[in-house]
């Protein structure tokens, strides 16, 4: 009978699904590194929570704008704003471990 339970017991925590975490802290970033808003995107960030995540933005950032904006990250899921690049396709992925910039 305890053979039984323990069993169920397992199965039932092996099953069960832990709860979601918030969208933003399943994808993060690397603290003190600038991100252009494509690289966050190509990262899994949605437009969404870049700009729910995003200190310090300007009233005209939406979320439909945020590709070409760069960004610095303190840690874990904490965008703050730095500028928008002059023209689209002027925010440069620097490559992992490196800070984007625009050119």
């Amino acid at each position: 009978m305890k053979l039984i339970t323990a069993l169920s017991i397992l199965t039932t925590l092996a099953t069960a699904s832990p709860a979601p975490a918030p969208a933003s802290a399943l994808y993060g970033c690397r603290s003190d590194v600038n991100y252009c808003g494509h690289t966050l995107l190509n990262m899994g960030w949605s437009r969404d929570n870049i700009i729910d995540e995003c200190s310090g933005r300007p009233d005209w950032l939406a979320a439909n704008s945020v590709d070409n904006v760069l960004f610095h990250c303190g840690g874990g899921d904490s965008l703050t704003f730095i500028e928008s690049c002059n023209a689209p396709g002027t925010c440069v992925d620097a490559g992992a471990g490196n800070s984007d910039y625009c050119s």
